[in-house]
C-alpha cells in the first residue's frame, strides 16, 4: 500500500512539474511573439526600428542597413541618390535598388488594370510636370485619358533636398522614389523619398 501512495505522489509531482514547465514555455512563446509582432508593425507602419533585430550589414551606398530578427529580415535603404524606404520580409529578402520603369500613362493603366497593391514599390517615373509646390517641396504630374476619365491619374511626388526652382512646369521630368499610397477613388498616387534625375 505504501508503494501505491508513493507512486501516486510521484506522478502528481511529475504532473505539476510538467504543467509548470509547459506554462513557462507558453508564456515565453507568447512574449516573444508579441515582441516580434510589435517590431514588425512599428517597422511597417511607422518606419521605426527594428528594435528586436540585429544589424548584420551596412552597404557602401550611402548607409543602407540590413537587420535580422526572429523569422524576419529588414532592409532600411538609404542611398545617397536613390532608394530611401524600409522593406520587411522573410530571410530570403534581397537587396534591390533597381527601380521599375513607368511613364505616367503606363503607371495609370497598371494601377487600374491590376489588383496588385503597388504601395512600397520603388519606381522610376517619367512624365511632364503639371505643378510645382515650392512650399511643400512637391511636384505634381497628371494623366488624363480619352475614356471618360477611367485612367485619369494625379501624382504627387515629395522631393528630397532638391532645388525645385531649377524646374519648370510643363517640362519633362524623370523621378525615382517609392509609392507610398494610392487612392483608387480619387485616382491620386503619392510617391515619397523622391529624387529628380
Amino acid at each position: 500500500m505504501q508503494t501505491e501512495e508513493t507512486n501516486k505522489s510521484i506522478s502528481i509531482k511529475t504532473e505539476k512539474r510538467i504543467k509548470l514547465i509547459t506554462t513557462i514555455i507558453m508564456a515565453i512563446i507568447i512574449i516573444v511573439g508579441l515582441l516580434v509582432t510589435t517590431d514588425i508593425i512599428l517597422v511597417k507602419k511607422a518606419n521605426i526600428g527594428p528594435f528586436f533585430a540585429i544589424r548584420t550589414k551596412v552597404y557602401d551606398d550611402g548607409g543602407t542597413q540590413e537587420y535580422y530578427g526572429l523569422f524576419y529580415k529588414v532592409i532600411k535603404y538609404h542611398q545617397e541618390i536613390g532608394r530611401r524606404d524600409t522593406v520587411i520580409g522573410s530571410y530570403n529578402l534581397k537587396y534591390d535598388t533597381t527601380p521599375t520603369n513607368y511613364t505616367v500613362e503606363t503607371l495609370s493603366y497598371a494601377l487600374n488594370n491590376s489588383s496588385q497593391n503597388y504601395s512600397g514599390n520603388f519606381i522610376r517615373l517619367t512624365g511632364t510636370i503639371a505643378k510645382i509646390d515650392l512650399e511643400n517641396n512637391t511636384i505634381s504630374l497628371s494623366y488624363q485619358d480619352n475614356l471618360k476619365g477611367k485612367y485619369d491619374l494625379t501624382i504627387k511626388a515629395y522631393v528630397i533636398s532638391e532645388n525645385l526652382n531649377k524646374l519648370n512646369e510643363n517640362a519633362p521630368v524623370s523621378l525615382i522614389g517609392t509609392i507610398s499610397s494610392y487612392d483608387f477613388k480619387e485616382k491620386e498616387l503619392t510617391i515619397s523619398n523622391v529624387f529628380v534625375e
